[in-house]
């Protein structure tokens, strides 16, 4: 299978970012599985790890002068590492990630026709989540910003109700990605 450049893909996150999932998953969805089986996560769980991932990028990706300074795959291996670090903290079942250095040597296989439903919930309920969710989830998931900062840059009171409105903002993104699928 020819790999797409990373260039082509950001430039069709910006332009078709439905083709640009389709392309992601191909190329690196079996990494990002392969990272959460590893370690303590099952199939389920490195869907949702890597529906979170594409949400960063696709956020990331619109944000003005945005330049990845890495491989792509890097860039959605290093995201997917953070969230399910913080999806175990949140477990209480924390312990070292192993990291595999070979795992861009993993045999991507074309994903089964049944995925591309789930490709598109994401990216249709991306595109219904409101902008202020969109930077919520953009500053903690990618920017990897404490709720404190969070709250101080958006204008919230104090951490907690930062903290309450990004569980607001996944539940809104997880209840859309439902509307649309049924």
């Amino acid at each position: 299978m020819a790999h797409t450049t990373d260039h082509t893909l950001l430039q069709l996150l910006r332009t078709d970012y439905r083709q640009a999932f389709k392309l992601l998953y191909k190329e690196h969805y079996k990494m990002v599985e392969y990272l959460i089986t590893k370690n303590s996560g099952n199939s389920a769980d490195a869907e949702d790890v890597f529906q979170e991932t594409m949400i960063v990028l696709f956020n990331q990706s619109r944000e003005e002068g945005f330049t990845l300074t890495c491989a792509i795959k890097t860039y959605i291996y290093s995201v997917a590492r953070n969230i399910w670090l913080k999806k175990l903290r949140s477990r209480k079942n924390l312990r070292a990630i192993d990291d595999y250095e070979k795992y861009e040597n993993i045999a991507v296989d074309e994903p089964a026709d049944s995925n591309e439903p789930a490709i598109k919930q994401v990216t249709d309920a991306m595109q219904l989540l409101g902008e202020n969710c969109r930077k919520i989830l953009t500053l903690f998931y990618y920017q990897k910003m404490n709720m404190v900062d969070i709250a101080a840059q958006l204008g919230y009171t104090n951490a907690d109700n930062a903290k309450t409105q990004k569980y607001k903002c996944l539940q809104q993104l997880k209840s859309k990605m439902t509307v649309s699928h049924a």
